[in-house]
C-alpha cells in the first residue's frame, strides 16, 4: 500500500514535461491538436495544484467561541489549534517548524495538538523531525492519533512520548490537568484515540465544579462515546482533514467519521444536552499526496468562558 502512495507521489512529476510538451503543442501544433493540448493542459491543472502547490500553504484561520452561559465580553483565552502533521511517508507535508513559527506569530495563550502526528515514518527519524516544537512559545498539550498507535502503521507510542517529554508537551490521554491559561483557570482533558478502544473519562468524576473544561481528542467521533455526566464545555478534535480534497457538489469526505462532523464548529446535540465540538482541518495528508480546496491550516480560537 505504501509503494502505491509512493509512485503517486512520485510520478506526479510527469506532469511537468507533460506541461511542457502541452505548451510547445499549442505554440507550433496545428488545428486541433493544438486545443486538444490546451484542452489536456487545463485539466492537468488543478491535479498539478493539489500536488505542488496548495500543501506548501499555510492558513491561519481565526474564530470566537462564546462557551455557553458567556457572552462577548466575559473573560478569555486565545489557543491555537493544528492536527493531523503526518509527518513521514510524504515529503512534501507541512514542515512543524513552519507551523510552530506561524502559531508564535499569533502570541496564543496555549497550543493543542489534536493527533496523528506520524504517517508511517522510520522510528529513528523522530527525535529530529518533532524538535521543533520545542520552539513553542506557549505551553503545548497534546494526544495520539490513530496513525501514531497503530491504526494503521507501527504503534509509536513510546517514541512519540520521548519526543513530546523533549519539547515538554503534556498529553493528556485519559485523564485531565487542571492548569493556568492566559490568566485564567482550565481544567484540559483528553481521550485517546477512538479506534484503539482503550477510551477512559473515568477522571471526570473528580473534577472540580466551575472550572471550564476543554476536552482534546484526535477523533470527533469520540462525542459518541463521552459519558453523559461528563459535562465538558469544548471538544477539540481534527482527523476529518476537513475532507483534504474537496471537489463542490461532487466529493467533500475523503476520510469519513460517523457523525456531522467536517470542519470548524459543530454544534452536538446528546441526550445530557448540547455540546461544542471544534474540528481543526489537519496540516498534512493520509492516502493521497495532496490537498485540494482545503490547504494546511493552524486555527486560533478565541473561547470566551462564564463568569
Amino acid at each position: 500500500m505504501t509503494s502505491l502512495k509512493l509512485a503517486l507521489l512520485h510520478g506526479a512529476h510527469i506532469f511537468w514535461p507533460f506541461a511542457l510538451l502541452c505548451l510547445w503543442t499549442i505554440f507550433r501544433g496545428r488545428g486541433g491538436l493544438r486545443r486538444l493540448a490546451g484542452a489536456a493542459l487545463v485539466l492537468s491543472l488543478p491535479l498539478a495544484w493539489a500536488r505542488f502547490g496548495e500543501p506548501s500553504l499555510l492558513l491561519v484561520h481565526e474564530d470566537t467561541i462564546i462557551l455557553p452561559g458567556a457572552s462577548a465580553s466575559s473573560p478569555s483565552i486565545k489557543i491555537a489549534l493544528f492536527g493531523d502533521p503526518h509527518i513521514g511517508l510524504f515529503p512534501n507535508a507541512m514542515p512543524l517548524a513552519r507551523i510552530v513559527d506561524r502559531i508564535n506569530a499569533q502570541h496564543v495563550d496555549a497550543v493543542f495538538l489534536a493527533g496523528d502526528l506520524t504517517y508511517y515514518p522510520e522510528a529513528e527519524d523522530l527525535p529530529g523531525k518533532f524538535a521543533a516544537l520545542a520552539g513553542l512559545e506557549a505551553p503545548l498539550f497534546a494526544v495520539f492519533g490513530n496513525h501514531d498507535v497503530g491504526f494503521p502503521g507501527e504503534n509509536l507510542t513510546g517514541p512519540l512520548m520521548r519526543v513530546l517529554q523533549e519539547a515538554e508537551a503534556r498529553v493528556v490521554h485519559n485523564r485531565a490537568l487542571e492548569v493556568e491559561i492566559g490568566g485564567e483557570a482550565v481544567i484540559v482533558s483528553g481521550a485517546s484515540d477512538l479506534w484503539e478502544r482503550r477510551q477512559d473519562f473515568g477522571f471526570h468524576a473528580s473534577l472540580p465544579e466551575g472550572v471550564p473544561v476543554i476536552l482534546l481528542t484526535h477523533n470527533p467521533d469520540t462525542a459518541y462515546n463521552v459519558p453523559d455526566d461528563f459535562r465538558y464545555d469544548l471538544m477539540l478534535a481534527g482527523h476529518t482533514h476537513g475532507g483534504q480534497v474537496r471537489i463542490p457538489g461532487l466529493f467533500q469526505r475523503m476520510i469519513p467519521v460517523q457523525g456531522p462532523f467536517d470542519k470548524e464548529l459543530h454544534q452536538f446535540q446528546t441526550p445530557a444536552g448540547e455540546r461544542l465540538i471544534y474540528v481543526t482541518t489537519g496540516t498534512g495528508m493520509t492516502g493521497l499526496p495532496m490537498r485540494f480546496l482545503m490547504p494546511p491550516r493552524i486555527d486560533v480560537l478565541t473561547v470566551h468562558f462564564p463568569e
